[in-house]
């Protein structure tokens, strides 16, 4: 038994290191499975395959971790709520059409997966930068549940069809079907999870032995789910045509930097205004820079066709590359002095 512990500890070990380097990682999963394509034409794996990977492996964990049953309990402080949702679900999505139309209106599922990832806002990021930068972590803790549910049930299946449809073929029928398959079920069973385990062993439990490994296996899901996708044998078009990356890059550097802009200038209003103090406005920036890739790439695989989603997944990773290097410049230097405003 003390062997198995011993084991089991190694184990997560490694995927935490795996977590701690996602971004590098993922780097090399997409040259591995790029190089793999080149030399030996790559493969196809099966598509209810890879949907079987990202849900059980990397959004089933997420939802373990997130409490939706108190979503409506926070709405008893709403400034924080409504001033997040009005800048993921107005200014957001406004900012990614006009960018998308500018630079990918051309490229219809790089323009579609551009849209998706900004009407699916925070993550397990939101959480950590707001801890590391001494911010108010309730805020943050309600305001990423509530900021997926709203995502899940208006942003996916009535906001996304109307910005893409005359460009992509989605119906909103068709979006809540995916949203069922791979969020409300894993949300669902990540709940009953997580009370299982709580009622097995405790809270305390739960919080310090559970919790934190949990990210870590979805990051190691998420990379092996890039390594498949970059294996495909489609993919010898991204190789005949690497310019397409920079094509990718600019409307996503672009997108971040004005996020930011509006967000960190939306919260020394606050903050100056004294609508709400610096520990609790600093949380929107986190909230709203941090877009969800886990769940963007499982809403990618399940409603688009193998040929459509390398090419979106391959989007989805430039701006998780580009959230993680700024959030972490972000959340060093400027984060903790907003946070300490009052």
């Amino acid at each position: 038994m003390e062997l198995f512990r011993i084991s089991a500890g190694n184990f997560f070990q490694a995927l935490n290191l795996i977590k701690q380097y996602l971004a590098q990682l993922m780097i090399a999963a997409v040259l591995c499975g790029l190089g793999l394509v080149y030399f030996s034409e790559g493969f196809n794996t099966p598509r209810q395959v890879l949907i079987f990977i990202v849900v059980v492996m990397v959004i089933y964990p997420v939802m373990i971790n997130i409490k939706f049953e108190e979503v409506f309990s926070h709405f008893k402080e709403p400034r924080p709520v409504f001033c997040s949702l009005g800048v993921n679900f107005l200014l957001s999505p406004f900012i990614a059409l006009l960018l998308g139309k500018i630079f990918l209106g051309e490229r219809a599922e790089l323009f579609a997966a551009f849209i998706l990832i900004s009407l699916i806002p925070t993550s397990a990021m939101s959480v950590a930068w707001t801890a590391f930068s001494g911010a108010r972590m309730s805020t943050a803790l309600y305001l990423v549940p509530i900021n997926i549910a709203v995502s899940a049930f208006i942003g996916l299946p009535f906001i996304f069809p109307l910005f893409v449809g005359k460009v992509v073929s989605v119906s909103t029928v068709s979006m809540i079907k995916n949203i069922l398959m791979v969020f409300l079920v894993p949300a669902i069973l990540g709940g009953f999870t997580r009370r299982w385990i709580v009622k097995l062993k405790d809270e305390e439990y739960f919080q310090k032995k559970v919790k934190p490994n949990l990210g870590a296996v979805s990051a190691t899901g998420i990379l092996v789910l890039i390594f498949l996708v970059m294996c495909l044998k489609r993919n010898i078009l991204l190789l005949n045509h690497p310019a397409l990356v920079f094509v990718i890059a600019v409307p996503v550097i672009l997108y971040y930097a004005a996020i930011y802009a509006i967000t960190i200038s939306w919260a020394k209003l606050l903050i100056r205004r004294k609508v709400m103090p610096g520990e609790k406005a600093v949380v929107i920036i986190y909230t709203s820079v941090a877009r969800h890739i886990n769940i963007s790439m499982a809403i990618v695989l399940s409603a688009f066709s193998l040929e459509k989603s390398s090419t979106m997944v391959l989007l989805l990773i430039i701006a998780y590359i580009v959230q993680v290097s700024s959030l972490a410049v972000f959340a060093q230097r400027f984060g903790p002095g907003l946070a300490a405003q009052s």
